[in-house]
């Protein structure tokens, strides 16, 4: 069986996810996964995998907004080092002799790979914009432009022998496209639990800085909302419960909420749609892949999407019309794993 490098982005739970979901499988059918990932994935899966560390790109996120000069600022010494960076690696990599490399969103590992003739593979939501036809609003083509040229430049195509994009909602790929459409990729966790309705709403955002405006709407809200990833306010409101960070405590409230607030990240979105959880999404502004997932979403028929400032109001009404839907759906792990043995050479 093969030794199989799994490089991630080390920014947002959702490439944590998904890497974890697919190397399961991975191992499951024998072969052997080694991660690379810096940042907050790195700190993450320290705690249980080997990992090699590399520097990680941040996209810097206040008040729901992505800062893209903020973001260019802090990611400018990255950039300046990249060549001296991807050598660097690149001797990592060959001391690990890999069969093959897996990108989820990571730029250094695909371009370390490429230098030792390694094939790579990109598996990542982020490609669905540039190898598919995808509905740009008006009002979001300046954040599609430029969200489709940041990632042309941070994991262009021609590094990838194989592009693989998982997607809940079908879009038609692009003339010339390498790209393949998958199904949501879930780790076992969310597949086995059983949904249930406890009267609260999970909230959720991957960003926590700036959000003491969406705090304030929820506590003026009639509903109780059990809380992940937002500070806890000076003022204490009766029906906020906020939660330490726990993935196994994490599934058991969205397994059992009756209704999901949260930005919008793939995984996230397709776990409360497995579990058939109605979901209010909160795009990050400025980075047009949470717009595309939160349209999506929308076009399911399961959900809705609030752009600018989320109001009790607002909330109030979207959860008087709110319905669970039985559990289930497509999953796309073992196909993901059968693409990825078929590049090994």
């Amino acid at each position: 069986m093969a030794h199989i490098l799994y490089a991630l982005n080390g920014q947002g739970r959702g490439h944590t996810s998904r890497s974890l979901a697919v190397a399961d499988e991975l191992r499951r059918r024998g072969h052997e996964v080694t991660f690379c990932c810096g940042g907050e994935a790195a700190e993450r899966l320290l705690r249980r995998e080997p990992v090699v560390e590399v520097p990680a790109p941040r996209e810097i996120v206040r008040a729901n907004r992505v800062r893209l000069l903020a973001s260019a600022r802090h990611n400018a010494p990255l950039a300046a080092r990249l060549p001296a960076i991807v050598e660097e690696l690149a001797g990592r990599v060959r001391e690990l002799n890999p069969a093959l490399v897996v990108s989820d969103f990571e730029p250094l590992a695909p371009r370390a790979a490429r230098r030792l003739g390694v094939p790579a593979v990109a598996l990542d939501r982020q490609h669905l914009l540039t190898e598919a036809r995808v509905p740009v609003p008006l009002r979001h083509r300046a954040s599609a432009a430029l969200t489709h040229l940041g990632v042309s430049v941070m994991v262009p195509r021609a590094l990838f022998a194989r592009l693989l994009v998982p997607t809940f909602s079908p879009f038609p790929l692009r003339a010339g496209s390498r790209a393949e459409l998958l199904p949501p990729i879930l780790r076992a966790d969310v597949r086995e639990a059983v949904p249930s309705d406890a009267g609260h709403v999970l909230v959720y955002v991957n960003h926590p800085a700036g959000t003491g405006r969406l705090l304030r709407a929820l506590g003026a809200a009639e509903a109780d909302f059990v809380v992940y990833n937002l500070p806890r306010p000076p003022q204490e409101y009766a029906n906020l419960a906020f939660r330490p960070a726990s993935r196994r405590g994490f599934v058991r409230d969205l397994a059992a909420c009756r209704a999901v607030v949260c930005t919008a990240g793939f995984t996230l979105l397709s776990e409360a749609l497995w579990l058939g959880k109605p979901v209010l999404a909160l795009p990050n502004r400025g980075f047009f892949e949470q717009t595309l997932n939160a349209l999506a979403l929308a076009r399911t028929g399961r959900g809705e999407v609030v752009f600018g400032r989320l109001s009790a109001r607002r909330i109030e009404g979207f959860l008087r019309e709110a319905r669970c839907r039985p559990p289930g759906g497509a999953v796309g792990n073992s196909r993901a794993a059968e693409r990825i043995e078929a590049a090994i050479r």
